[in-house]
């Protein structure tokens, strides 16, 4: 199966503002700033930070726009991804506790989902859901910059899992067969689990039936998940996958869309998350590994307007 949809590739948040970010990505979880760019789409320049491991590995890349300056917020509900769960070895609930509790960052719960111990909590800025899953199988390799505290016995491998909101199970259980080629395989509780080859880290979507809560909205704004990626192993498959997703009546679908570090094709699920299939070009495009992330980058419709562009944001950011 995983000639087609493979696993979680980056997931995409509408923030607070930049420096909210960095606080927490960078100086709270011990994630590297992988590249700080901006929206690519419309007319309104907003940053676009990448947070992940030294390389932005798929699987372990969180990426924000920050909208505060706007003055936009969401309406965080189902329909939309509602948690994002990373990976960090078994036994270090208790060192994350403590740094959240000196930090600020608030804990919603620890509890126990299929089998395995969660600590769920808050983006301290704008309130979206994390979670960390304590799972000694993951064996990638973390980033750890000693300048932040964060040990490698304690840091973050990568996603676990993200967790979809929705009040309806049954045209989703469709599209994840057959449309996405990820299988179910158990439940929990309100959560029903699906997985793409063996399942584990970065391989695992769950579903967890809300019927009674407001939906989301879908447009950008402060507070919610804009989309979730995954990985596909060239553009042949990702045009396959877009005919074939098109072809099982799922026809809210987009053209190929030219990210400079992936190319990206987007789908709304009958859930109303929002899809998409990313196949990775990489990020020293337009920086070398060793600063990645230190440059402001152009995207290609402001060129010529670097200037301009960080006075209009007026969102500067200490590392």
């Amino acid at each position: 199966m995983s000639d087609r949809i493979q696993g979680l590739h980056h997931i995409t948040l509408c923030t607070g503002t930049a420096q909210g970010d960095v606080d927490f990505f960078v100086k709270t979880l011990g994630l590297r700033l992988m590249k700080r760019t901006l929206l690519y789409d419309g007319v309104e320049p907003i940053y676009h930070l990448y947070f992940g491991d030294e390389m932005g590995t798929p699987g372990n890349l969180t990426t924000c726009f920050p909208w505060r300056r706007t003055g936009r917020k969401a309406r965080a509900g189902t329909g939309q991804i509602g948690l994002i769960s990373y990976t960090v070895p078994v036994g270090s609930h208790e060192f994350w506790t403590e740094r959240f509790q000196r930090r600020g960052v608030p804990i919603r719960k620890r509890y126990e989902r299929f089998g395995q111990q969660v600590l769920q909590f808050e983006h301290p800025e704008c309130g979206i859901l994390f979670e960390m899953v304590e799972d000694d199988s993951d064996t990638r390799k973390p980033w750890v910059d000693p300048k932040y505290g964060v040990p490698e016995s304690a840091a973050i491998r990568g996603f676990h899992s993200w967790t979809v909101s929705l009040r309806d199970l049954d045209d989703m259980h469709f599209f994840m067969n057959e449309g996405w080629n990820y299988n179910r395989v158990g439940t929990d509780g309100a959560f029903t689990r699906y997985q793409v080859d063996e399942g584990g880290p970065a391989k695992t979507v769950d579903l967890l039936l809300e019927p009674d809560r407001p939906p989301g909205n879908w447009s950008y704004g402060e507070g919610m998940v804009h989309h979730g990626a995954f990985g596909v192993p060239n553009m042949d498959v990702q045009d396959r996958v877009k005919a074939e997703i098109e072809g099982l009546g799922f026809t809210d679908v987009s053209d190929r869309k030219d990210r400079t570090y992936f190319k990206s094709v987007y789908v709304r699920t009958p859930a109303g998350a929002l899809f998409e299939a990313a196949h990775s070009i990489g990020f020293t495009v337009d920086e070398p590994k060793e600063t990645l992330g230190t440059e402001f980058i152009i995207s290609p419709q402001f060129k010529d307007q670097r200037d301009e562009l960080l006075r209009r944001l007026n969102d500067p950011i200490d590392i």
